[in-house]
């Protein structure tokens, strides 16, 4: 055994010395959500001239997605090469058999720990629960450096012995969550005031004198959690006749702001001891000073100079950022969606902002690209082509609830807007690419429609498979309890819980499941029945294309699968308030909400992913797995044998 690790060993480093002296590369571009048949439609008007470039030098095909097209899901497939069966990704949230009690699926925080007297004991950091190595760690074990810039869902960043990463979605804010902004006004009731809305606080301006004063409720107090949260006083001056707000921070000079612009970044600090404080950076911007007075600010991000967590490896290369671009969105869900949804923020603030942030990670890929650093593998992610898919689908879409036809003649457009931007990023790029050099250009998955949404666990009531506590009427029940709170577990055989997902209460594996193993199989395939069979009481049309089960995975992590899996039509989705594990009045509703596009429940046969690269494909239908796979293949790595995916270069 010794004569053959000694064998391995030196092909392996055989194998790494011949690829670091051979001339090939890879550049990868990953754009988030794109469509390809908005893609293949603009390509033939002649309006992405590079990404037709790219095409004619090799091949444009759709790129199978995952069950579920989620991008958690889609993206840990991609990294590891691993079905959701192994890495154990299915949902944006996942839920405690034992408790009932749900959590996100990818990971959580831990906040720091002190002594008695005040010191640090144990630094912050994240816990991810995702399973798998990613194929650039493996690649980057065999000598190859390589530069994973915006990388979705791989937080925390991967430790490289021969290159840099920076982690993109999936990096919270300093509070622990995706991104939570701040919205002041001078008009909110107490009615509003202690309703919560969704990514965001509201906070009451009482002015005295044209001066506000307020406490921003800014982090976690992890010494005593009881008390909530660590607060900043924050002073708020408004002149109504200029427009103007002067805001005073503590320890900090006053900034001024004009209506309808944004501040500089603000650097926080918030002691947690005598010993511990954290550093965070965010933007104001105001929106009205008028009858009304409404500023909002970004969620409270990590300082790259100071991270709470490090999210770049290694570490000093968030402050190498720093020090070359200055101060930068370090948050993953880089794009404020939440405050468009509440109409904090408005569509043309929220476009501009796309433009530049897509800019900033436009010249941070061309600067890394034209480095001499001897990298082998650069891949660059964009995630704003699926965040106004997301949110400006209403403008394309005269069948949308939220369809609005003058607003259509300004953003009906917004979306290719957006793919001219990753044209421009494209053809910059090829610029740089030498004649060796593997360009793959591609989305996890594509994107529709979202007209109606379908309340699940409303329909599991409907059908006696999920009761509510103290309520008998299968007809008429509903619980509009979040979090899965409300249900009579001892009567109930089935759940769902996250955007498409349904669990069994199975007996010795929930807390107080009843479903007994012989029963598994059986009930499984009545529901999937049951649901096929679904029609919009409206149109008479069907709602689920598909329904996949656990048996469609395979791995360590199958236990933790949903029993079921829907695969929607186009223009149908589970509500939030279903994914939240509630289960409304009604079954359907109406999508009155400017989230108005979406994918994460649609039959992923429906809505595959792009690649477009200037080399031959050796297959007509690539999958996500392969592509890992297939960048060892091209690199002359040795690939190990527990990848899922295939080699679909042409040889």
């Amino acid at each position: 055994m010794d004569a053959i690790a000694v064998t391995l060993g030196l092909i392996t480093k055989s194998r790494s010395l011949f690829a670091n002296n051979n001339r090939r590369r890879v550049v990868l571009l990953g754009f988030d959500g794109v469509e390809p048949r908005i893609v293949r439609s603009m390509i033939e008007k002649e309006q992405l001239p590079n990404l037709k470039t790219v095409m004619k030098q090799g091949d444009f095909l759709n790129l199978t997605s995952t069950i579920p097209p989620q991008s958690p899901t889609a993206w840990s497939s991609f990294a590891t090469c691993k079905n959701p069966g192994e890495h154990g990704i299915y949902d944006f949230l996942r839920r405690d058999p034992k408790t009932y009690f749900p959590g996100l699926a990818l990971g959580s925080v831990h906040p720091p720990e002190f002594d008695e007297q005040g010191n640090l004991k144990k630094e912050p950091y994240f816990e991810t629960y995702r399973k798998g190595t990613p194929f650039w760690k493996i690649a980057d074990e065999q000598g190859i450096r390589c530069k994973v810039l915006n990388m979705p869902y791989s937080y925390p960043p991967d430790t490289l012995k021969n290159g840099l990463m920076l982690s993109g979605l999936g990096v919270p804010d300093i509070r622990g969550t995706e991104s939570l902004f701040f919205v002041f006004s001078d008009r909110f009731t107490e009615e509003e005031l202690k309703q919560s809305i969704s990514g965001g606080m509201r906070i009451k301006l009482n002015f005295r004198d044209s001066i506000a004063e307020v406490k921003l409720p800014a982090l976690r107090n992890s010494i005593n959690p009881k008390n909530g949260f660590i607060e900043a006083n924050i002073s708020f001056k408004v002149d109504k006749t200029t427009k103007k707000v002067t805001i005073n921070l503590l320890n900090q000079n006053s900034i001024q702001i004009e209506q309808g612009n944004w501040s500089d970044w603000i650097e926080w600090e918030f002691p947690v001891t005598e010993k511990y404080s954290v550093k965070a950076i965010s933007k104001f911007f105001v929106k009205k000073i008028d009858e009304e007075v409404n500023i909002y600010m970004s969620c409270l991000q990590f300082h790259p100079r100071y991270p709470y967590i490090p999210f770049t490896h290694p570490v000093k290369y968030s402050q190498e950022l720093a020090e070359r671009y200055g101060l930068y969105k370090t948050i993953g869900w880089n794009y404020d969606t939440h405050a468009l949804r509440q109409d904090v923020l408005t569509e043309d603030v929220f476009l501009d902002d796309v433009r530049k942030t897509m800019a900033w990670h436009e010249t941070l890929m061309l600067d890394e690209l034209n480095k001499e650093d001897d990298w082998k593998l650069l891949m660059t992610m964009w995630m704003a082509t699926d965040r106004v898919a997301h949110l400006f689908w209403r403008f394309r879409d005269p069948q949308h609830p939220e369809y609005d036809a003058e607003k259509a003649k300004i953003y009906g457009e917004a979306l290719e807007e957006t793919y001219r931007i990753m044209d421009r990023v494209i053809g910059n790029a090829i610029k740089s690419v030498r004649e060796d050099d593997w360009l793959i250009i591609m989305s996890d998955h594509g994107f529709n429609t979202y007209r109606k949404g379908f309340n699940l666990g409303t329909w599991l009531i409907r059908e006696g498979y999920l009761v509510v506590e103290g309520q008998t009427n299968a007809e008429t029940a509903y619980n509009d309890q979040a979090f899965l709170l409300g249900y009579d577990w001892n009567k109930t055989k089935a759940y769902a819980l996250g955007l498409g997902s349904i669990y069994l209460n199975i007996e010795g594996r929930e807390k107080n499941g009843i479903v007994k193993n012989e029963q598994i199989k059986a009930l499984r395939e009545e529901i999937k029945n049951k649901l096929l069979s679904v029609k919009d009481p409206q149109t008479g049309v069907s709602v689920i294309s598909n329904v996949y089960s656990c048996e469609n995975f395979s791995g360590n992590e199958v236990e933790n699968a949903p029993d079921l899996i829907l695969g929607y039509h186009e223009g149908y989705q589970s509500t939030k308030a279903a994914a939240k594990g509630s289960a409304p009045q009604s079954i359907f509703e109406d999508n009155l909400d400017k989230w108005s596009g979406d994918h994460v429940a649609t039959d992923y046969k429906l809505i595959p992913g792009m690649m477009i690269t200037n080399k031959g494909i050796n297959t007509h239908s690539p999958h996500l797995q392969d592509i890992g796979v297939s960048i060892l293949s091209y690199l002359d790595l040795n690939v190990p044998q527990d990848l899922q995916g295939k080699n679909i270069l042409e040889s």
